[in-house]
Order: structure tokens, then sequence, then C-alpha cells
């Protein structure tokens, strides 16, 4: 079971959510927008007694009455405003700014809400002078307008490909962890070989001071070869991604192609 999140993980998300509103956002617009990008589970799903607030939504209240944001200076609620409009501040625009790439990545990829709350403490706990970089299969995707404005995420992203597609080809070739399919046996080795998607069943950083090595070394834990159907299989209900064994057990019950 997930640890209760805490409110210095509610800050980043919080922030992107005010600014895509326009700069301000209300206590209930916010407990409802955090919950369907964060997810909870767990224990911060259980109501509290008394109360029709479960401990997620509560947390997020918190915010308010901790006066968190002032204390960092990235918003501030308006007074006497019922029911509490908060708003983001300069300060806090840099703040989102200075960390929307490793938010964006964190928030699209559908990861377990363990790990959004783990690498958003790391964030905000994180030495002013420490930088992270981020790893996007997607960028690899959808290349073009993608790989020109985001260089440097597909530069790295581009050499994690290449780390997990060497370390899971095996006689040459590489295959589905789900379902077995060989993009090379099926569509030849002009169209197919070597293709294949790398699906992120956690979050992959680079810490600044970190040796790229290192960093694929301990990745590719985490990293999953798929084919594009099964890979959308597993993102195909955003607010729940699909286990790779379920998956995996799902396909050996019901699917047809063999390899």
């Amino acid at each position: 079971m997930a640890n209760r999140i805490t409110e210095t993980e509610l800050i980043l998300p919080s922030l992107y959510l005010m600014q895509i509103n326009g700069g301000s956002i209300t206590t209930t617009e916010l407990i409802h927008k955090l919950r369907l990008i964060m997810k909870p589970t767990g224990i911060d799903r259980e109501i509290l007694s008394g109360r029709k607030d479960d401990k997620f939504s509560q947390k997020v209240r918190n915010l308010k009455a901790h006066e968190t944001f002032e204390r960092y200076g990235y918003a501030k609620y308006t007074k006497d405003s019922r029911p509490g409009i908060v708003t983001i501040t300069n300060s806090g625009k840099k703040h989102l700014q200075k960390n929307i790439e490793i938010l964006n990545y964190l928030l699209v990829n559908d990861f377990e809400y363990s790990d959004l709350t783990e690498n958003l403490k790391k964030i905000e706990n994180k030495k002013e002078n420490v930088k992270i970089l981020t790893f996007d299969e997607n960028v690899i995707i959808q290349e073009g307008v993608k790989q020109l404005s985001q260089n440097q995420v597909y530069t790295r992203s581009a050499k994690l490909r290449e780390y997990a597609i060497h370390h899971y080809t095996i006689n040459g070739h590489i295959t589905c962890k789900c379902c077995s399919f060989d993009f090379e046996k099926f569509y030849g080795p002009e169209v197919g070989k070597g293709f294949i998607e790398i699906h992120h069943a956690k979050p992959i950083f680079q810490y600044d001071d970190t040796d790229i090595e290192n960093t694929l070394k301990y990745a590719i834990r985490n990293l999953i070869p798929l084919c594009s159907n099964c890979h959308r299989m597993v993102h195909r209900n955003w607010s729940k991604p699909l286990e790779i064994q379920f998956l995996i057990n799902q396909v050996k019950h019901h699917g047809h192609y063999r390899p």
C-alpha cells in the first residue's frame, strides 16, 4: 500500500492546474482535477470518519489551512473567499516552468500513484543546483516537430531506446514481451528490423551529476519492449494502466498471433 501523499508532492501538480486554468482555481476544482491526473489509490482513498472527504481531498484542503503555497511564495489564496480561490504567483510560474518537462513526463505516461508521489517528492526536495533530466519514449515515436522542439530529450531518449533494444535483442531479433510479435518477421527486415516500442514501467530520470552509462544500466530494469498494439493496450485506460503480467495472461488466453 502506498504511503499517504504529502502537501509537498501536491505543489507542482497544483501549480500546473492553476496555470492551465487561467492562473487561478478554486479548492473544489483543485481537488477534482488533482484526483483526475494523479489517480490516488490505497490509504488516500479512505473516507475520513464523519466526513465526506477522503484523505486525499483533505490533504489538498490542508494546502490552504497550512499556508503551504504562501510559505514557498508559489501561490496565494484570496482572503475571505468562498470556497477559496488560489492564484499562482510569478515565483510559482518560475518554479513550474523549471520543472514542467519532468512534470509532463510523469503525468503523461500513466505511472502508478506511488511512482508519482515518490518522484514528485524527489523533485521538490532536491538541491537547488541539481538538475534532473528526463527520458521519454513518446518523443521517439512522435518524431518530426517533437524531435525539433525537444532535441535534448530526443537525444537522451534515443540513447536509452538503443540501449534497451540491444539488451533485449536475442539472436538478432527483438520481440514484444506480451504477445511475442516480431516486426522483422511480419514486415520483413527492410521495414521491421530492430523496431519495437519501449514501455517505461517506472519513471526514469538522470541527475546531471550522474554518468549516463550508470543511468542506462539502472534504467533497464524498468524498461519493457512492447509492440505498438500491446503498448496501447497498457495505456488504453489512462486512469488505470494494465499490469504487464495481466496483459500477458490475456494474450495467452485470447490471443491468436503466433510467431
